[in-house]
């Protein structure tokens, strides 16, 4: 059972889209929020709501701390590690949607990305990853290919106090130094579904079922 304890959830309801808090989500279900036995469902169409600045609708979970406040980190505090694992069951016409995410507060962008790519007929899973926090792109550094929709897979991002970005797709990924610009930042892990597209009818969206889930940071274990 995947422990909801210190994650919100913002899905695309509402104007602006709509935050589940903590306590509420404990027993929370909706159109967008699904448990089925062990495993959580994720649904964002593309005529859903948008959060905060962002063009695209998301069905998404955010760290918090056991009262429901917003949790943060700095990379030196130790090793905060997000590992899940996931499978996508349908994408938007666009092709893409995001399953997890090292965010950060004050940044427009995330420092990364696990995002499924159908392209061409063919399943892809990313690894993104923004050197800057003022870069236009983040661009794919590790990719996952031949994964079909459906099929599950592993996925971990560990920052650790050296400043050691570490992404795995299935065991296998890259590991990147954080750039120095980056480090006065206070960073969150988000997983969940966020879709990569906001046109097309309501039928058209990202579709994610997540299997488990866990976030590790130096007070918790």
């Amino acid at each position: 059972m995947i422990d909801l304890s210190t994650w919100n959830l913002t899905i695309p309801q509402g104007s602006p889209a709509l935050t589940v808090a903590t306590a509420r989500l404990q027993t929370w279900t909706d159109t967008y929020f699904k448990r089925s036995g062990s495993t959580l469902i994720f649904w964002a169409p593309v005529t859903g709501a948008h959060f905060g600045s962002s063009h695209f609708p998301r069905s998404e979970l955010r760290e918090t701390d056991q009262a429901g406040s917003p949790l943060s980190w700095r990379y030196n505090s130790g090793s905060n590690t997000l590992k899940g694992k996931v499978a996508v069951n349908q994408v938007p016409s666009e092709g893409k949607v995001v399953v997890a995410q090292i965010h950060a507060i004050n940044s427009p962008s995330p420092l990364v990305k696990i995002q499924y790519r159908w392209e061409n007929g063919s399943g892809n899973v990313d690894i993104t990853y923004r050197t800057k926090p003022g870069d236009a792109k983040s661009p794919i550094v590790y990719t996952r290919t031949n994964m079909p929709l459906g099929q599950a897979f592993n996925y971990s991002m560990r920052v650790n106090k050296e400043g050691e970005v570490i992404m795995m797709i299935n065991g296998q990924g890259v590991k990147t130094k954080l750039n120095g610009n980056w480090k006065p930042y206070q960073f969150y892990f988000k997983a969940g579904n966020y879709t990569l597209d906001n046109t097309g009818y309501a039928s058209e969206g990202g579709k994610v079922t997540y299997y488990a889930l866990k976030a590790t940071h130096p007070n918790s274990g």
